[in-house]
């Protein structure tokens, strides 16, 4: 994982830790409803799916790409190739 993409998993850990404490919880507070639904409720939810949403954004971001199968599988053969002509390097093993 690379460092910026644990900066992000930091902040993000911060922001959600922050958005689901009392001082902002407190706004949202309230005897209102939308579509029946307590505005607290639908606030913790909602922070809840979208910390998720941006956590897994991030992760899928950070992961590193292994090469194609194609390329290794040529690298392979040349290497191969090489060993039973005879063309390899003298520094070489088999």
């Amino acid at each position: 994982m690379r460092q910026q993409s644990r900066e992000y998993i930091i902040i993000l850990f911060i922001t959600g830790a922050l958005a689901l404490n009392y001082p902002v919880l407190g706004l949202f507070d309230r005897s209102a409803a939308l579509f029946g639904i307590p505005l607290l409720y639908l606030y913790l939810y909602l922070m809840w799916f979208v910390l998720i949403i941006l956590l897994i954004a991030v992760v899928q971001h950070s992961e590193v790409r292994e090469p194609e199968p194609s390329k290794a599988r040529t690298a392979l053969s040349e290497s191969t190739e090489r060993h039973r002509t005879g063309d390899a390097d003298p520094g070489e093993t088999r």
